[in-house]
Formats: C-alpha cells, structure tokens, sequence
C-alpha cells in the first residue's frame, strides 16, 4: 500500500464540545503552527456550529461525551482516525514521515488501535529488561488488562472499533481501562511522531499552561476557567510515582 493509498483511509478528529471551546480556541491553533503538512482532513467534534481556526465541525447534541462523541463519528467516512483531545497543546513540530510510516502499518495490517505515545514500564519492568512482543520494528503489543489499555493520549483509531467502544455508558477515566475480548492493541516504543502536553485536568487548567502556551509562541489568555494552584502538582508526582513502582502506562 502506498502512503497516498493509506492517506485516504485517514481523517484527524479532534475531541470537543461547546463546554470546552474555550479551551479549543486556546490550544487548537498549535496543530496548525506545528502541523502545517497535515495531509489528512480534520474534523473537530462540537454540539453547535462555530468558528474554527481549521478543520470542518461535527455536530451532535449535548449529551454524555461518548453519546456526543458516537454521533459525531457516524459522520465520518474514513476508516481510520488520528484522534486528539482538545487540550492537548502540540508543542513541536509534527515527524510527517514518521507518522506516515505508522499510518502504512495500521492500514495494511488492520489494527484497530496504535498509540502514538510509548508505553510506560514499572520500576520491575526496567530492571528485569521485560518489554511486550514487538508487532513491527518500534511497534509493541499492549498487554491486555493493563492500566490505561484505551489510554486517550493521541492514538490512530480504526473507526469502527472505537465506535463499539463507545457503546458503553463509560465515564471518559473508565473508558481508558476497557479492553474489548479478541481485540488488540498497540503502541509506538520509539519515536513518537507528536511531542505535546493536556493542559486541563478535570475541567481545571494545570498551574503551567499559561507557561506552556507562552512558550508556543500563542497567546496566554486563559480566559474564566479556573486554573489548578501549584500544589496541584504534589498529586500528580504522587501519581506518578506509583505507576512508576507499581505499573504504570501513562508516560
């Protein structure tokens, strides 16, 4: 399969809501600074027709997200999605090529999820050298019942998978666990071809993401949604320094 062949099998959708404009309207302009050669078309998931710096909105009605989420995918064509929330800030610019190639992989071999992140090991992963079985060179298998299986970091989504997923009434953190029986799923080990940051957590902007916009060159405003104060950070070493020890796949 050539990679014009396995670029028309592919749309980027972005995850979003009118809830969330705002910060859609703050982070969306990073994938069109960095991401200036995106060869796929992009979708932007919404309830209401609205300005957008790029990509075309789907509309579905305000409802639970994976309600919202299942109406705006059935009207999408393509087989295979990028899929991106919308507070994920892309701080670098896109490795093309590389993504390219990962797009060939999942297309010709049918894979219904590759995460476009690494997966993390546990401070008894690294010492023994334990690594999950490699699919293809720098693509490893997930193993099943592991935390964080359907992360939602940026992944490629065969569509119709991700819309059986979606079937059940999950909270998004849930969702993130599921692991569908007689499917499997992958994840970079190297090179990942998106470098970028989640500036909200749990409707709340992290205490860094005035910086980290800033520091993309795009304007800081955070707008009237409240931000995490620093100690906000003392939970989330916490965090991760339990997955570190004790399995974590989240890095």
């Amino acid at each position: 399969m050539t990679p014009c062949d396995s670029r028309s099998k592919v749309a980027v959708f972005i995850c979003s809501s009118d809830g969330r404009k705002d910060i859609l309207d703050r982070v969306l302009p990073s994938v069109q600074k960095f991401w200036v050669n995106c060869p796929y078309p992009i979708y932007v998931g919404l309830n209401s027709c609205a300005p957008l710096q790029i990509g075309s909105p789907v509309l579905a009605p305000t409802s639970e997200w994976y309600r919202e989420c299942t109406l705006q995918l059935e009207q999408l064509s393509h087989e295979y999605l990028i899929v991106i929330l919308d507070d994920f800030l892309i701080r670098a610019t896109v490795n093309q090529t590389r993504l390219e190639d990962l797009v060939q992989i999942v297309t010709a071999s049918t894979l219904d999820y590759v995460r476009l992140v690494p997966v993390g090991r546990s401070l008894l992963e690294r010492v023994v050298g334990r690594r999950s079985s490699e699919f293809q060179p720098g693509v490893e298998q997930i193993r099943a019942g592991r935390p964080f299986y359907s992360a939602l970091q940026i992944a490629i989504w065969r569509r119709a998978h991700l819309q059986t997923m979606l079937k059940s009434p999950l909270s998004i953190w849930e969702f993130e666990h599921k692991c569908l029986a007689g499917s499997v799923h992958y994840a970079v080990r190297e090179r990942p071809p998106f470098f970028y940051r989640h500036l909200v957590e749990r409707g709340r902007w992290l205490p860094d993401a005035k910086t980290l916009l800033r520091k993309a060159d795009l304007p800081a405003d955070l707008g009237t949604r409240p931000v995490w104060p620093n100690l906000k950070y003392a939970g989330l070493v916490l965090d991760h320094i339990s997955w570190v020890v004790r399995g974590y796949a989240t890095c």
